[in-house]
């Protein structure tokens, strides 16, 4: 039997009914990375190198690809022109110093916490395009419900996706993308620190 990783090729061919509880995944979504759009560059060189290396490398963007492994299986509209729009003008407030001031010296130990927190933003765009459209979700969310109702809708859409997406590898032919993401795990503390970033 041929093995990658920890998944074993031949629980794959198997019985689609078994193929959940014969399927092991130990994914690391942290070393998975893009290349940002151009219109979000500047987010990213407005940012603290603490909010910059959570972004791209720590818990936060394990959260972020996990949503965007979660709900991107051609179930969220394109919106390349919101998504364009929507880089430029973070870009532009990123930029400007009365917005996004610059933390120095003389703000001694809080120096890295100065300025707009855009580490929700970066860690979308350099996520996938996927990340941009449900980080734009968690925008619409945040401005429409204060924090514990966002929370509990989140809580509510992952679980339900993630029941859909169960129900399509048991029903119907299925494909890796979709058992990982029927696997993905994500406990209310991420999703209360996705909300937040969002807000």
């Amino acid at each position: 039997m041929a093995q990658i990783g920890e998944l074993s090729l031949a629980a794959v061919s198997g019985s689609q009914k078994n193929a959940l509880s014969l399927i092991s995944f130990n994914l690391d979504f942290s070393l998975i990375k893009f290349t940002a759009p151009k219109e979000y560059e500047d987010v990213g060189n407005c940012l603290s190198l603490r909010r910059k290396k959570e972004a791209e490398d720590g818990h936060f963007h394990v959260i972020t690809r996990k949503l965007e492994v979660l709900f991107v299986q051609d179930d969220l509209p394109k919106v390349p022109h919101l998504m364009e729009a929507y880089g430029k003008r973070a870009s532009e407030i990123s930029k400007n110093r009365k917005f996004n001031p610059k933390g120095s010296t003389e703000h001694g130990a809080f120096a890295p916490h100065i300025g707009a927190d855009g580490t929700g933003i970066w860690a979308a765009a350099t996520s996938g395009k996927g990340a941009i459209a449900v980080h734009l979700l968690a925008c619409m969310l945040a401005y429409m419900f204060k924090g514990p109702e966002a929370i509990s809708i989140w809580t509510e859409l992952v679980s339900t996706r993630q029941q859909i997406l169960q129900r399509q590898v048991q029903e119907t032919e299925y494909s890796i993308s979709e058992i990982t993401a029927s696997q993905i795990r994500l406990d209310r503390k991420d999703i209360a620190d996705w909300d937040a970033s969002a807000r």
